[in-house]
């Protein structure tokens, strides 16, 4: 078998036959780069990233030059938890095809989740120049609209990326939360399906996919999907909070009061939290209770003028006028909100 009908195989997914090729190919030629690069390439794609990592790197000992072999061990590196290395791989790839809208692409979604936006941004123009159509620099762009709330233009970078690729899971729940900030929810929660085909594991897809069906009053279907989230000990905060909101467009403010506080329990800094609990309160007739839950909140968060307002109000209901000005003039982030009255 040649390397090219190895690769072939490879490429159709027939993984076995393809290994096979490959090392009958090595055992006749040790010292072919391609070779080694591809089958290992085609280790990790099996779960044996570690093999992998041996097999690429002694192919770049071959042939150092080649910028394709350092992405691939960037990748590989990157999957066992490596990130300086993989980065230095991302790196040294670069510098031997600047013009790599791939490596550019990675760099970038590097750079996004480390919380360097600019960075990430400048990677993902540059990668633009090389490769219009990249689905990975696309994804990128998208994403980073979405970081910015500009969801229309998030939708347009993101749903030419599901095009282009569309068996990526990431791709389509990013899809989804554009379509879903838009208020498009029926062509949310079909991007969200098409994601859980791809990967049933990806817990911000199942989220979104819950709230995209409680946005159509598909009340049974949602609790189904927030309680599958909180069985698996995944985005239990949101979930807790959505079956706290089921339950409040079903009247039942008891329950949702329940789910609202195990969400504040996760994170009694969760300012959405505090104030699902303060209306809770103020339903069920109790406003003191429902201003300590909004005290307690900006206490935790000085900064957050959505507890601020409804805590100022409620005060003044509560004929506490003086603390009710208090509350208005301190500035966010300088100090903690006064006690509610008990």
């Amino acid at each position: 078998m040649t390397l090219q009908e190895a690769l072939t195989l490879h490429q159709s997914g027939q993984f076995d036959a393809a290994e096979s090729g490959y090392r009958a190919h090595l055992a006749a030629q040790p010292d072919d780069a391609d070779a080694l690069h591809l089958l290992g390439v085609l280790r990790h794609q099996r779960d044996d990233t570690l093999q992998a990592i041996t097999l690429i790197r002694q192919a770049i000992a071959i042939a150092a030059d080649q910028p394709q072999f350092h992405l691939s061990l960037g990748g590989a590196l990157l999957h066992v938890g490596q990130g300086d290395a993989a980065r230095a791989s991302f790196e040294q790839a670069l510098a031997l095809d600047p013009n790599s809208a791939q490596t550019h692409a990675v760099l970038g979604h590097l750079s996004l989740q480390s919380g360097a936006v600019a960075d990430a941004e400048s990677r993902f123009r540059i990668g633009r120049r090389a490769d219009h159509e990249d689905p990975l620099i696309l994804f990128g762009l998208g994403t980073l609209y979405l970081e910015r709330r500009d969801a229309a233009n998030a939708a347009k970078f993101l749903s030419r990326a599901a095009e282009l690729k569309p068996q990526d899971a990431s791709i389509q729940a990013g899809l989804g939360r554009a379509l879903f900030d838009q208020g498009a929810y029926g062509l949310a929660e079909q991007a969200f399906e098409n994601a859980l085909s791809l990967r049933p594991d990806l817990g911000v897809a199942k989220l979104y996919l819950a709230r995209s069906r409680l946005r159509q009053d598909k009340l049974e279907a949602a609790r189904e999907l927030f309680s599958e989230l909180i069985d698996a000990d995944v985005q239990t905060l949101s979930a807790n909070a959505g079956l706290g909101d089921i339950a409040r467009k079903r009247g039942r403010i008891v329950h949702a009061l329940k789910y609202y506080r195990r969400a504040l329990a996760i994170d009694p800094a969760h300012a959405g939290a505090a104030n699902s609990c303060a209306w809770c309160m103020e339903q069920l007739g109790d406003l003191h209770g429902a201003a300590q839950y909004l005290a307690d909140g900006l206490r935790l968060r000085p900064e957050a003028e959505e507890l601020r307002r409804p805590l100022a109000a409620l005060l003044d209901r509560l004929g506490r006028n003086a603390e009710a000005a208090e509350v208005r003039r301190v500035p966010a982030g300088a100090g903690a909100a006064p006690r509610a009255p008990a």
